[in-house]
């Protein structure tokens, strides 16, 4: 097994900023969930120093890993021009390109560390490839009717259709017959493109949401399946299979190298691990199963929900975490929100909609919103959506992007909508006839009832809020504290401060919340979505 730890003691959120959360005389503060170590695990591509790089999409971030020695390094930090890698791919140079899969771009960072964008309109481009004898780069696209495409590494937007009219391709490999071979997620085949001639040939089929290919020094494909977590060698010749290694479902990408390890990152549970190709055992773990956020933590009638972009949980009063929804495999759409109403798991996706689970059969179904098609869940964004959503009285409570609050029930009729008065709607609960929102670009928060709004002010950016019987519960991001408010304003008191609330560095449009809610005893859980972390708040 694995060594002993390098650095596995420093957070996601230390990588960038020293935090140390303390809290106010009267208070406790606990740890429900231990924070974690990446902020995603998308692609992974093993460097020629020997280490494991892995790009983390919603942190906009690329780490390497040393393996032998688990210490993790920042390469290229977020904020740089690398705005959200999704798979990468070296060339013999140095060079490491990046698919920015939400933003349509191909982007890159040289051997000297200056940063480039080598194209600026690819639509859903997600797999990429360097072909080691050439140094050709190649890239596919992860939509309906997506294109395989060859890019020049040396001239700006100089792109060549090799073919088109693909759905749904994912990461891709050069094999040993000159051949691009990439997954077809949905369909769950493996195509064959001929990179000169575009010729298109299906390969493999039957297989379970595979979303990573590459080739076995023994020459055998080697494919990951995402929705039984499994990593797959296919004898093309032959047509036999040989499931090399099992782990959680949602298996992002994974690589191999001379040794005869196979590193395997999973996107549902930010985890990296690498793994004997030959027996299947485990050899050692980078980040064991975490949050990616969380975007949103809320109480219900057991423990917790969580929303958490790849993923929709349960989690207990210690901890325990149960991914009951998947990105992609069964869940059609990133997750930002998520309440239980009379038992029924509500979601809010990235996209704005709302959309409530049947628990007979673990389908979403979208109750409201208007986006049509079917990328809308993954890809684009209702400017009249949904922000926030909430629980009040035991109804649905709905944060519109453009101010409004709205009470739904469970099939997505309105039964009230009125305007807040606030430009947006960052977050929203209830209790007893009050209803409370926040709006994270003025510093607003407010107690709608049936009189005038009553304004709750000092905050910087308030995020997450909640209610208890005498105050408001503020998860200031801005400030990195948990403030308690009276629902007059006259009384204010700081909880907790210091806190890994937010992204250490300031993301434009990321759709994530620092969230706070009310457990079944009272205390104050806080989703400390800087550092993967669930807090939980206790007045002595």
């Amino acid at each position: 097994m694995s060594k002993p730890p390098g650095n596995r003691a420093v957070s996601r959120f230390e990588l960038y900023l020293d935090t140390s959360p303390s809290v106010a005389a009267g208070w406790s503060m606990g740890t429900v969930r231990e924070p974690a170590r990446l902020f995603g695990a998308n692609g992974v591509r093993l460097h020629a120093d020997g280490r494991l790089w892995i790009s983390e999409l919603v942190g906009e971030h690329l780490s390497a890993w040393d393996a032998d020695n688990d210490v993790l390094s920042t390469v290229s930090p977020m904020g740089s021009e690398l705005q959200g890698p999704d798979d990468i791919a070296f060339d013999s140079e140095g060079t490491v390109y990046a698919a920015e899969t939400m933003n349509g771009r191909i982007s890159g960072r040289r051997a000297d560390g200056t940063y480039f964008v080598l194209v600026d309109d690819c639509p859903a481009v997600n797999g990429i490839t360097v072909d080691p004898e050439t140094d050709r780069l190649y890239v596919d696209e992860m939509r309906e009717g997506g294109r395989v495409l060859e890019i020049d590494r040396h001239q700006r937007n100089q792109v060549r259709v090799i073919a088109e009219g693909l759905d749904w391709l994912n990461a891709l490999a050069m094999g040993p017959d000159r051949r691009l071979y990439m997954p077809q997620v949905f369909a769950g085949t493996v195509l064959a493109v001929d990179p000169e001639s575009g010729a298109v040939e299906k390969v493999v089929d039957s297989l379970a949401h595979p979303t990573a290919v590459k080739f076995a020094p023994d020459g055998r494909l080697v494919v990951a399946q995402a929705s039984i977590g499994e990593v797959t060698a296919v004898d093309l010749s032959t047509g036999e299979r040989q499931r090399l290694v099992s782990l959680a479902p949602g298996i992002d990408n994974f690589d191999i190298d001379a040794r005869g390890y196979i590193y395997v990152s999973n996107f549902v549970e930010a985890s990296v691990a690498r793994y004997s190709m030959e027996t299947g055992e485990l050899d050692t773990v980078l980040s064991a199963g975490s949050f990616l956020g969380p975007y949103q933590v809320a109480s219900a009638a057991e423990g917790f929900i969580a929303a958490d972009h790849g993923s929709i949980c349960r989690v207990d009063g210690d901890g325990t975490l149960e991914r009951v929804s998947r990105l992609l495999l069964d869940q059609p759409f990133a997750a930002v929100g998520a309440v239980e109403v009379a038992g029924v798991l509500v979601a809010l996706s990235q996209a704005g909609e709302v959309f409530r689970r049947v628990d007979d059969s673990g389908e979403w179904v979208k109750i409201f919103g208007s986006l049509s098609g079917a990328n809308s869940e993954y890809f684009a964004q209702d400017a009249d959506g949904v922000n926030a959503v909430g629980v009040g009285d035991d109804q649905l409570l709905v944060g519109m992007r453009r101010g409004d609050v709205v009470v739904l029930d469970l099939d997505g009729t309105v039964k009230s909508r009125r305007p807040s008065g606030l430009t947006t709607v960052t977050a929203i609960t209830g209790d007893r006839g009050a209803i409370v929102v926040s709006d994270e670009t003025t510093g607003s928060v407010l107690v709608l009832g049936e009189g005038e709004p009553c304004a709750l002010t000092g905050f910087v950016r308030p995020q997450g809020v909640a209610l208890t019987d005498d105050y408001v519960v503020v998860a200031d991001q801005g400030a990195r504290q948990v403030v308690c408010v009276s629902r007059d304003g006259d009384r204010r008191e700081v909880a907790a401060t210091d806190l890994p609330l937010g992204l250490p560095q300031v993301q434009a449009n990321d759709g994530r919340r620092s969230s706070v809610t009310i457990a079944a005893d009272g205390s104050i859980i806080v989703g400390c979505d800087g550092d993967g972390s669930i807090r939980r708040l206790v007045r002595s």
